[in-house]
């Protein structure tokens, strides 16, 4: 069996080679493997450190390494105490994915489907930055997030989180440490499709 995966788009799995015999079986198969790899992409965001450090709120440390172990991203990023920023991406992850046979040629030996994965587009439009539009945090994990020699891990009044504040001046070298994360799971989600077809 044959499987060519939309690199670009990330939304398609199609051109399955498969006999008019063992059609339908193959489109059970390619359900089932899809709702798999599911399940797998939800552990694998589950198991992330980046997602079991945001989870933590604002006391929790920084096992991502994202911060040099200073501090967490909770209270980095600047999340209101008590926001739950996971909760849109656990929705969109768990969302049911469409599977849907193509209809071809009764002569060919050709079956296609084209099955509905989410985007990191869509992840990254549904996750803003709490104090700047038009930013992702969850994109600023994998490509930068400036403002780290002005952070300070302290318990604070005017923090947002409760736990962190920005000072106008700068206090400490380092910088950000870049880390993949959403962008790495959709990857692996496309790859484990594949995988458990064959």
């Amino acid at each position: 069996m044959n499987i060519k995966i939309n690199q670009n788009a990330l939304k398609k799995i199609e051109n399955a080679a498969v006999g008019p015999i063992i059609g339908k079986k193959t489109e059970q198969s390619i359900i089932r493997a899809t709702r798999e790899a599911q399940q797998k992409m939800i552990q694998d965001f589950e198991n992330h450190p980046v997602t079991q450090e945001i989870d933590s709120g604002p006391e929790g440390y920084n096992q991502s390494g994202t911060l040099g172990g200073y501090g967490n991203l909770y209270s980095f990023i600047g999340f209101e105490e008590g926001m739950d920023p996971l909760a849109v991406i656990r929705r969109l992850l768990k969302k049911a994915l469409t599977i849907r046979a193509i209809p071809s040629n009764h002569k060919s030996m050709i079956m296609q489907f084209e099955v509905t994965l989410p985007s990191k587009e869509d992840l990254f439009n549904a996750t803003p930055m709490p104090w700047q539009s038009g930013r992702s945090w969850a994109e600023g994990i994998e490509r930068g997030i400036s403002g780290l020699g002005n952070y300070i891990n302290r318990t604070s009044f005017s923090s947002r989180s409760g736990e962190g504040v920005q000072t106008k001046n700068r206090i400490r070298g380092g910088q950000f440490r870049n880390t993949k994360y959403l962008s790495a799971i959709l990857v692996e989600l496309q790859k484990n499709i594949y995988k458990f077809i064959q």
